[in-house]
């Protein structure tokens, strides 16, 4: 006797399940952005109007789990809009500049293109994630979804300066990072417009933004900085002259291509 098959779900019960998914993520997505992932499951349970905390572990076995979904969506949006700009770029024999990749970077489709993605508090979480708990971003990112995000650091690294490594490196990884917490103050200006108003509402402040990015790249390392590494003060490192019709392929810093994430 052949044993029976496996009951199927009825479609109305799995688009019922999904809408719960969806209302979870929801809801630990802004709590975690708001009060840290340290959050208790029973107050998602709670903002996400379940019954009891079981339905965390029904839909994504645990907290860690859900948190790391979390980090891969919002990070893949993140990705196809960036990969998506720089192939455009790329094929128009672009970019030029460092100001055309941070560019390429601090674009948003949740800020920057307005009711075309409705996720209101991903950056904030994502920031969040970065700053205390990177051993999940890690795990989240091991789909490949921070390809865009390598890509624009090695055009950021062909445009700045000679630096020597450790230098280089660390101002790649604090490009980063700032990038990320200003993403989080832009999300946040959409709430509070009249709060932000002298920053984000200046008319300047993007293209503000885009200087002290490339000012943290081509500054001239100090003398205390320099001698930090054993160099002497008196080299200073020279600007390159790569052009982006340079026809020699962009290879990947080794520094990052063995690391988990670029930051």
């Amino acid at each position: 006797m052949s044993a029976p098959e496996p009951r199927k779900r009825p479609e109305k019960e799995m688009l019922r399940g999904e809408a719960t998914r969806r209302r979870i993520k929801l809801a630990a997505r802004k709590l975690f952005a708001i009060r840290g992932l340290d959050v208790p499951i029973r107050d998602i349970v709670k903002t996400a109007k379940q019954k009891n905390s079981g339905s965390i572990s029904y839909y994504f076995h645990s907290k860690d789990n859900l948190i790391k979904e979390l980090i891969f969506d919002t990070a893949n949006l993140l990705d196809e809009e960036h990969n998506r700009r720089l192939d455009e770029a790329e094929s128009a024999g672009g970019p030029s500049c460092i100001r055309d990749v941070v560019d390429i970077l601090i674009h948003s489709p949740t800020i920057d293109s307005p009711g075309k993605v409705k996720d209101d508090y991903g950056l904030r979480f994502l920031n969040m994630a970065m700053i205390n708990h990177r051993d999940l971003v890690f795990e989240a990112l091991q789909g490949g979804v921070d390809r865009g995000t390598r890509r624009c650091l090695a055009h950021l690294r062909r445009f700045s300066p000679d630096l020597p490594e450790p230098l280089i490196q660390q101002r790649l990884m604090l490009v980063i990072m700032y990038l990320f917490a200003v993403a989080s103050s832009r999300e946040a200006a959409r709430d509070r417009p009249d709060v932000w108003r002298n920053l984000w509402g200046h008319p300047a402040a993007r293209d503000n933004l885009i200087d002290t990015v490339e000012g943290m790249l081509t500054q001239r390392p100090s003398a205390h900085t320099l001698a930090s590494i054993g160099r002497p003060p008196d080299i200073q490192p020279q600007a390159k002259t790569t052009s982006a019709k340079d026809p020699s392929p962009i290879k990947q810093p080794r520094s990052l291509a063995n690391s988990k994430a670029p930051f």
